[in-house]
């Protein structure tokens, strides 16, 4: 039927334009495509197609503007409106619908471009929902993200949807900020590796990706868009590089720009964000968006302009291109002279070209039929299991208290607010509201694993814990924090009292009746546990680090499972119960106390000391952390005595697992130049490798060093690689070394 519809439809305007269409010709050059259909267009149209809608369904009918060239998707709030689950076919057929409209409504018929958000899934109420991003980030597996990426990006394609606001490439080296789950973490290049990752996959998957939020987006104290005080030195060595990473390595075809400033310029309005970096050194030939509502900020929140048409023209000329969440005033701008035809041709013309990228114009609707058996199917079932595992981190195990010995088991009770509760953070469904599918609770993950070998007791408020610990053989606390976007905080330890139970957003502690409240107090309750003499288990679900050091030695064993997807809840049992080894590593050092915040690893020489008069400055645990229960021996260290221009360098270390479990080991390799014309970190995480390794095998591991691996901003922030010598240590964290060498750049 929609064929049908738009090849009458192109028909109509083939004959009315009497004769060829070049636009129409899907066998032409796209830059030719692109050129004519700009000729025809006038500029009210061309205004259209940069401006965008982000609508909730009881708006949609009255406010749903299909002229505009991008909108939210509208299976993105369906989940919200109506009860009980709606299958993907139907989102499928709800957008189906709202591009027909979108073609119908437009001369030239061109699509509308379809948006969401995909950060850790694609983010309708049953999609399939991976693992948090910052978890991904602690499973040291870019192959896995590659994987995980392609099945987002069917699902995505197989309901309509075909450009996605993710990934998230913001360096988080402050807990406090509320955002951190969003990330990779705290290191450069697990954060460009990572990120790079899942943009190639979208992009290859057919969905063009948009790395935010351009560029820092946090400012002092973890406060959320807060204006930055980063020197474009640091920007540059730092912040900058995962979004670099993602352009040139990922192929995006997509930036959204931040809400705050840089240097006193709002980034939604930088030329040397949006024209000069972007466009003129990382050769980007994709469009710009902003954060909704982002432009009006730099009228209303950064008071740069007199009015929002000035903001806009300020913005466009900048660099921007499609405004969300507004793009009215562009019109009157050009009217007013503010802005030429001539710049909003040269954005207009970076949009069709993706959407002609995309064959939106000779191919724009889906199957819906199929939708159903590609969304949430059982091998993205299996895989979003794969992922739960590999991101478990252990982070304590006193005794080898881990693995639970099933046989020695009669009864486990279950305490905390996170116990029975599918813990899947941010950005996990509609609107960040709930998710609609059938993922498994701790609780229930280990009720089903310990079915008729042992009883799995869940505490419930109002009855005694300590009464309840005493009769257990062991006790698992499962503490949460409050988090998220609009979540940043103040207090890292965990919350006590009156916490919130929310079911519109996963973030938070959740129940199914969201009108509850529970009064707890997380920390004591964990010191009442171990206080009983019974073994005491801390399981964590967060995205952002905890200040543990109260309770830390009450605690036998410490699991950090973050937000571990929609199958988390059976990964947490199989690692408590040593079906899977954890072979998680930490993506963020872990401080001892919120006095040492902020803290990251990269750290640069100090011409004084490191520590405080009260601690020495170190971590509890470093970046790279993590625990297995198994053991690992490195040997035979092979580094390239000389490595010359443009050469990619190969070291080789031999691991060897000397345990009885098999078990995956994360090799990290850090680097550090002997002389530099600059100040440089004096360690630096320059290549990672997961393996897994059965008892007793030994594997050679390769890691590849990129010529730009040995590469710094110069005196003059210039990027460029000096010659010299370069230290180089392979370790099992950021702060254990193993086996160190040199290498000669040439």
């Amino acid at each position: 039927m929609y064929k049908k519809l738009i090849y009458c439809a192109i028909m109509v305007s083939l004959l009315s334009c009497g004769g060829r269409v070049d636009y129409k010709d899907s066998k032409a050059p796209i830059d030719k495509r692109v050129d004519d259909l700009i000729s025809r267009m006038t500029l009210e149209e061309k205004v259209e197609q940069l401006q965008s809608q982000l609508l909730f369904l009881p708006e949609y009918a009255e406010r749903r503007n299909f002229k505009m060239g991008n909108v939210r998707n509208i299976a993105h709030f369906m989940h919200v409106e109506k009860p009980g689950l709606v299958p993907a076919s139907a989102c499928a057929e709800a957008i189906n619908e709202d591009t027909r409209k979108s073609i119908e409504a437009n001369r030239w018929q061109i699509p509308v471009l379809q948006h969401g958000e995909a950060l850790h899934g694609a983010q309708w109420g049953n999609a399939s929902c991976f693992p948090q991003s910052i978890s991904i980030a602690a499973s040291f597996d870019d192959e896995l993200y590659a994987r995980i990426g392609e099945a987002v990006a069917r699902e995505l394609r197989a309901v309509g949807v075909r450009q996605v606001l993710a990934p998230v490439v913001n360096i988080s080296r402050d807990p406090r900020w509320g955002r951190t789950q969003e990330g990779y973490g705290e290191d450069v290049l697990l954060n460009s590796r990572m990120g790079a990752t899942y943009t190639k996959a979208l992009e290859q998957g057919g969905i063009i990706a948009t790395p935010k939020h351009y560029v820092d987006n946090y400012g002092d104290g973890g406060h959320d868009s807060y204006a930055s005080s980063t020197s474009w030195r640091v920007l540059r060595e730092v912040f900058l590089e995962p979004f670099r990473a993602c352009v040139e390595e990922g192929g995006a075809r997509s930036i959204m720009a931040a809400y705050n400033t840089i240097d006193g310029i709002p980034c939604s309005a930088s030329e040397v964000l949006l024209n000069d970096i972007l466009r003129n050194e990382w050769n980007f030939k994709g469009f710009v968006v902003s954060d909704y509502n982002g432009v009006y900020g730099v009228n209303n929140d950064h008071h740069l302009t007199k009015d929002h048409a000035e903001s806009q023209a300020l913005s466009i000329k900048a660099g921007m291109d499609v405004e969300f969440f507004g793009g009215q005033y562009f019109l009157q701008a050009v009217k007013d002279g503010k802005l030429t035809e001539e710049i909003i041709d040269r954005s207009l013309r970076r949009l069709l070209t993706c959407k002609f990228e995309l064959g939106l114009f000779d191919e724009p609707y889906v199957d819906a039929a199929k939708a159903d058996e590609i969304v949430r199917c059982q091998a993205h079932r299996d895989l979003a299991l794969e992922a739960g595992r590999k991101v478990m981190t252990l982070l304590k195990n006193d005794n080898n208290t881990l693995p639970l010995q099933e046989n020695k088991l009669k009864r486990i009770g279950l305490f905390g607010p996170a116990a029975d509760v599918l813990s899947l953070g941010d950005y996990s469904g509609p609107v960040g509201d709930g998710w609609s599918g059938d993922g498994v609770t701790p609780c229930q993950g280990l009720k089903k694993r310990l079915q008729g070998k042992a009883d799995v007791v869940l505490h419930t408020t109002g009855t005694n814990p300590i009464a309840l610990a005493r009769t257990c053989d062991a006790v698992i606390f499962f503490g949460a924090i409050h988090e998220g976007e609009g979540g940043d905080r103040s207090h890292l330890t965990l919350p006590a009292h009156k916490m919130a139970i929310d079911n519109h957003d996963k973030s938070k502690v959740v129940d199914a009746d969201k009108n509850l409240t529970i009064e707890i107090d997380q920390e004591k309750m964990i010191h009442d546990l171990a206080a009983t003499g019974v073994k005491t288990i801390v399981v964590l679900q967060n995205g952002a680090l905890v200040d543990i050091h109260n309770w830390m030695d009450d605690a036998d064993a410490i699991l950090e499972a973050w937000y571990a997807g929609e199958q988390g809840g059976t990964a947490i049992a199989e690692v408590l119960l040593g079906d899977v080894n954890p072979g998680g590593r930490l993506p963020i050092s872990w401080m001892r106390h919120v006095g040492q915040v902020p803290y990251h690893y990269s750290i640069k020489p100090s011409g004084r000391g490191y520590g405080y008069n009260d601690d020495d400055g170190r971590p509890i645990y470093p970046f790279g952390y993590g625990l297995s229960y198994t053991t690992f021996e490195y040997s035979d260290l092979s580094i390239p005595a000389n490595i010359g221009k443009d050469e990619t360098a190969t070291v080789r270390v031999t691991v060897k697992n000397t345990g009885n479990r098999a078990g995956d080991e994360v090799v990290q390799l850090y680097m550090r130049p002997t002389q530099t014309s600059v100040v440089v970190p004096m360690k630096q995480l320059k290549a990672f490798k997961r393996v897994t390794l059965n008892p007793g095998e030994s594997k050679q591991v390769e890691l590849s060093l990129p010529y730009r691996s040995f590469g710094i901003w110069n005196k003059d922030l210039k990027f460029v690689v000096e010659s010299g010598i370069f230290n180089l240590w392979i370790g099992k964290d950021a702060d254990n070394v193993l086996l160190e060498g040199k290498t000669e750049i040439q």
